[in-house]
This record gives C-alpha cells, structure tokens and sequence, in this order.
C-alpha cells in the first residue's frame, strides 16, 4: 500500500510488487486507487487540518482493505509539507595523518551531525505538548575523499572526507497517530515513511539525465515545495505557506462568491470567456495574491543565495488549472537585486508521463489521483530494485 499524505487530500494505492524481466527491473501494476480531499478551510487552523488528515487517512485504508479484501504486508506513507522538515547537510573531517573510510565512521560522523540539526531547529508543532522528533530519512548523496568525489569510499585512505547527506524529520506523536490509524485496519503490516521531496528529488534524478542547477517545485494546496538541485545532490528544501487555496481564498473575498462558484469562475476566465466586468475583478484578485506568492518565493530566493548559485531553470507540477499561471508569473517577475544581469527563469510545466519512468504511463492512475501517488509508486518499485541487485 502506498499512501500519500499531502496538504490538500489523503490518496492511496495497492501495488502487485512485479519484476518485469525484459527491462530487467520492477514495474508493479496498480490493482486500485483511492483518494480522499480534504474540506476548503477559509481560514487555516492546524488542530482542524490534523484532524481532517486523519478522517481522511481512515477513510482511504479502510476503503482499500475492507472494500477491496486486501490485506498489504507493507505500507510505504510519503509525508509532504507541514509533516517533515529537512535539510541537506555537509560534514567535514580532517586528520593530519591518513584513516581508513569505513562504514563505521560514516555513520558516527552522520550520527554526530543528526544530534546537532535536532539540537539547532525549532520544535515541528509548538501546539503538540510533550512532542519529540522521528527520524525518517538519514540518506548520504555524495563523498569526497581529499575533495575528490567517489563512488566507493569504503576501506580508501584520505586525509579529509567530506560527506552531503539528507535529513528530514517528523513529530513523533503525529506520526504515531498516523501509523496508529493504519494497524487499525492492517495489525501485521510494516510501515514506512519518507519525505516526499527526497522521492522527487530521487526520481527526478534517475529521469532528467542531467547535472544543471534547476528548481523543483510541487504546488500544493496550502503550500509550495521548493527544491534546489544539482550534481545529483538535492541541496535545499525549504516551503512556504502558500499555494492554490490561497490564490481561491482570494477569489471568494473579492468576488463575494462561494469557493465551488469561484473555481467555476476561475476556469471560465482561464479559457478566456469571461465578460468584461468579471475579468477586471478576477484581475484584482490575481494580483492581490500574485504580490503573496512572489514575495514568498522572494524571501525564499534571498535565503538560498547566501549559499548557493541561483538556477534560472524552474520545472513545477500541481493542479492543472492553476500552476501554468504561477510559472507564468515567475518568467514575467524581475528580480534585479538577486539574480545578476538581468536574469529571468526559465519555467516548465511537468506532466505525469514525465515522471513516469522506464516502466512509462502506471495502469489504473488517472491525472485526478495526483502526481504524488505515481511518484510514490516509482519510488517504491526503485527500492525493490535496489533490493533485488543488492
């Protein structure tokens, strides 16, 4: 069972794990597919968000176990934002004599510097009394030995290593409940969870055949996910609380309408079959939340270029209807005091078939059920093939 935990809808899936031996990998067959939204707010509350999640996380197991018979031996669960917070991070260490790289010592320089990110960032949920954090991904992307990268550093000799690892982290009790929910329906099943960024980072990877620095980025409902990669390292990930909702909350405050009436009207517009005074009033609204989400990513670019070369290329993917129109505003923006001579992105709209794969287009997944759910599945069939070859 693959499970996607997103800011705007619970979706679920059933695999046939499938080894495939003419392409010498795994391409596992969707059997059903089921996905829950989660109701508008018009003002966000998180205590009501959390709750929603988990209605709506148990309405999606149930539906796969009880009304399909199924009885999954795991459960792999992607967490997208506000569920995780990561970072990649660099570790040094040098001696003035050589020492041997073992596994050993990888892992207590990763241990070491997992202890310090926990000490250093501020709690997931300052509502949550008595919370802790959960590891969930500890993944080393690269190692440099003498500054040279290599792909097997194990038993070399070096005087200084230099590792890029990725750290995410959950709140333990919102994680529990999530799992608790889960054994409600599966009591023998092993769960599992990932950040949903270091999946789209990983396939991504394996897909765009390329070493370019570029932005990512997964609009969501309440949230846009902003990915910094390049070299193979996925280097940033880092959000910020506005996505399609806010751009709907807009629309109903100044065209007075209800959400489902202003969606409908959101569409007409886009097609281009609005009247005049309709047009100029969805106009307002546009530019109203146009300032709230480049000011954001704004924020957001200011922080990355402190550290980092700023790509121009930007590769997005959402709601059909709506992040067309975001791109949009990211090519026609200027941002003269962050990017040198002028600069302007470059954007492009991601669809399903581009992450699709070797195994191509997923049977049983329509463009309603998300992009996140073939992309969990992907990533699941990457992992049974790292386990079948060893």
């Amino acid at each position: 069972m693959v499970i996607d935990l997103s800011n705007d809808s619970v979706g679920g899936l059933l695999l046939d794990p499938t080894y495939d031996q003419d392409r010498k990998l795994f391409c596992s067959p969707t059997r059903v597919v089921t996905r829950v939204p989660l109701p508008f707010q018009s003002e966000l509350n998180l205590d009501r968000f959390l709750n929603q999640v988990v209605t709506a996380l148990k309405t999606v197991v149930e539906t796969l176990v009880r009304e399909h018979n199924s009885r999954p031996v795991k459960v792999v669960c992607f967490l997208s934002a506000p569920f995780y917070a990561s970072q990649t991070r660099v570790v040094r260490h040098a001696a003035p004599e050589s020492f041997r790289i073992t596994p050993t010592l990888l892992n207590d320089l990763v241990t070491v510097d997992l202890k310090q990110f926990i000490r250093q960032h501020p709690q997931l949920y300052p509502e949550v009394i008595e919370d802790a954090y959960q590891l969930i991904e500890s993944k080393i992307m690269q190692v440099k030995l003498n500054r040279y990268l290599t792909h097997s550093p194990y038993n070399k000799s070096a005087k200084e290593i230099e590792l890029h690892h990725y750290i995410s982290i959950g709140s333990r009790r919102i994680l529990n409940r999530f799992s608790e929910v889960i054994r409600g329906f599966i009591h023998r099943a092993t769960i599992e969870f990932h950040s949903f960024p270091f999946a789209l980072f990983s396939i991504c990877r394996d897909h765009l055949g390329d070493r370019r620095y570029r932005f990512l980025l997964d609009i969501g409902a309440e949230v846009t996910e902003v990915l910094l990669l390049t070299e193979n390292i996925l280097w940033e990930s880092v959000s910020f609380p506005a996505g399609h909702n806010g751009l709907i909350r807009e629309l109903i405050k100044t065209l007075g309408a209800v959400p489902e009436e202003a969606l409908s009207i959101f569409r007409t517009y886009r097609r281009g079959g609005q009247n005049k005074f309709a047009s100029e009033r969805i106009d307002t609204a546009l530019a109203n939340f146009r300032k709230v989400w480049i000011g954001y990513f704004r924020e957001m670019l200011q922080i990355l270029s402190h550290e980092h070369l700023v790509p121009k290329e930007v590769m997005a993917f959402g709601d059909q209807l709506i992040t067309p129109l975001f791109l949009d505003w990211l090519e026609k923006e200027k941002y003269d005091e962050i990017l040198v001579g002028n600069r302007v992105f470059k954007t492009t709209f991601l669809s399903v078939s581009d992450l699709a794969g070797r195994c191509g287009p997923r049977p049983g997944l329509s463009p309603e059920h998300g992009d996140h759910l073939l992309i969990g599945s992907v990533f699941y069939d990457k992992l049974l093939d790292i386990n079948h070859h060893g």
